[in-house]
């Protein structure tokens, strides 16, 4: 199987995982389907929950649309929840779902975001102001679900995406938010707006610790540019620099 589709069946796994509220252990028996049929149950399941609710997603949605904002986000929190307020995004407009997400709890924001498949919601994440991102980014670093982040930032405009990476200060982080990305290649686009330093922190924290493989799968979608900007970040470093190329040449 090649990387790419061995990384999209780990992307499929770990989104029915969140779907399901489970862990990948109990899902184990479906890593024997590939990537399409896993999109396909996935997409069968979230049909399932959402047509099987859907009058009552559609009345709510239409109620919702004569009420306050700051009411509708305290009916989500309080009555609600975050899986059906997530279920409920499916049936608001992009701007309907985020002016009531801005009177959220970060906490409470985050909850919902976890419920949520990304790429059915790619319009709201695009247009959901920075600082708001910020905070939920942090709040998931925070409970350490770096696949729902990645997910985010495949939408996330790569303007709001290089200042939240900026403000991440454990190059660790960075390493694990990219390896769940879809698409590594449009993050690695900004890796060398960070200097040199910054990049020579993160391959030195993949090296040395536990995210050898993250940052070896990373590297695998990198091009010549990044990789010659890599190894002259590393120059001072002959070690770390030709365990760089080992991991990369591998």
């Amino acid at each position: 199987m090649s990387i790419d589709k061995q990384e999209k069946k780990e992307y499929e796994l770990h989104s029915l995982q969140n779907i399901l509220g489970t862990s990948l252990d109990k899902i184990s028996f479906l890593s024997k389907l590939n990537s399409d049929d896993l999109i396909s149950l996935k997409n069968l399941i979230l049909e399932t929950i959402q047509n099987g609710q859907k009058d009552i997603f559609i009345t709510i949605a239409k109620v919702s649309r004569f009420m306050p904002n700051f009411l509708n986000a305290k009916v989500s929190h309080d009555i609600l929840g975050p899986q059906i307020t997530a279920n409920l995004s499916y049936y608001l407009s992009a701007k309907e779902a985020i002016a009531i997400a801005s009177h959220f709890t970060t906490s409470f924001f985050a909850d919902v975001v976890e419920h949520l498949v990304p790429e059915k919601i790619s319009e709201m994440i695009s247009i959901t102001p920075f600082e708001q991102m910020r905070k939920v980014v942090n709040e998931l670093i925070l409970r350490k679900n770096f696949f729902i982040i990645g997910s985010l930032i495949d939408y996330t405009p790569l303007s709001s995406v290089e200042k939240i990476a900026k403000g991440i200060p454990d190059p660790g982080h960075l390493i694990l938010i990219t390896y769940n990305c879809q698409d590594k290649l449009r993050v690695l686009k900004l890796f060398q707006n960070f200097g040199e330093q910054r990049v020579r922190e993160v391959i030195q924290a993949g090296l040395e610790n536990d995210y050898y493989m993250q940052l070896k799968s990373i590297y695998e979608h990198a091009d010549s540019s990044l990789l010659e900007f890599s190894r002259t970040s590393l120059a001072a470093e002959e070690t770390k620099l030709l365990k760089f190329n080992e991991m990369v040449n591998s």
